[in-house]
């Protein structure tokens, strides 16, 4: 069984699309000096996460992230040249199976590919997440894989189908969209968030970013908490035994 990976070195998690869009963004842009979150526009912070650790991963960022030779060649590569750089990427990032005798990726099922995740540190979606990138790297670069492998369904959250209901009700309530606030560049599959607008007369919405598996109890505490906070911060109730 192979050692757990570091932390910051676990295979990529990111959705592939938002990995290729990011990559797209800085063809066009150029390749800055350091790869950090700010220029990865308004994106959420855990798919800024991702795709920092999946440079990381993949050794296309340094300790300091600062970019690699190997991700400015990637970035400024064509479409139909990204192929055989995918192909290097995967070869790179997916040693711990390579070099394992026993697993063989043109026949392996997807327990087995699963497990090698989870040796390397990973757990819970995460895995759904790296698998679901493996594969589509894989298809990317024209790398031949089991048919067998899939990747494996996210652990279900408790509370999902009350935390759509609360959802829904919240919404009706202040006649917000669920149209979500996003950076198109980096949008991707698989975050552990939800978002959306509740909009405000004569003013700008506000946005909310919530985890994707609150129930409807945590909804109803979480109203409560605002109305609290918001008293304390903006200082409403002080202001308004003043006026009177």
């Amino acid at each position: 069984m192979n050692e757990p990976a570091a932390k910051n070195n676990l295979p990529a998690y990111v959705s592939f699309a938002a990995f290729t869009n990011f990559l797209n963004r800085l063809r066009e842009a150029g390749v800055p000096s350091r790869i950090d979150r700010s220029v990865m526009g308004s994106a959420s912070g855990s798919l800024i996460s991702a795709v920092l650790a999946a440079l990381r991963s993949f050794e296309l960022i340094d300790d300091a992230q600062r970019p690699t030779e190997a991700m400015r060649a990637l970035v400024n590569a064509s479409d139909e040249d990204r192929k055989a750089s995918f192909k290097q990427l995967f070869e790179q990032g997916y040693t711990f199976l390579s070099e394992d005798p026993d697993f063989h990726l043109e026949t392996a099922t997807t327990a087995q590919l699963t497990q090698k995740f989870r040796d390397q540190g990973m757990g819970g979606s995460t895995i759904t997440k790296g698998i679901a990138f493996f594969l589509a790297l894989a298809k990317a670069a024209d790398v031949k894989v089991s048919p067998h492998l899939k990747a494996p369904p996210a652990p279900r959250a408790n509370g999902k189908k009350s935390q759509k209901s609360a959802k829904s009700v919240l919404q009706r309530e202040t006649g917000g969209n669920s149209d979500p606030n996003r950076d198109e560049d980096l949008e991707g599959e698989g975050e552990d968030v939800e978002r959306f607008e509740i909009p405000i007369p004569n003013k700008p919405s506000v946005r909310v970013i919530v985890p994707r598996d609150l129930d409807a109890d945590d909804w109803e505490m979480l109203q409560s908490m605002i109305s609290v906070y918001i008293k304390r911060w903006k200082g409403f109730k002080e202001a308004k035994e003043t006026k009177e």
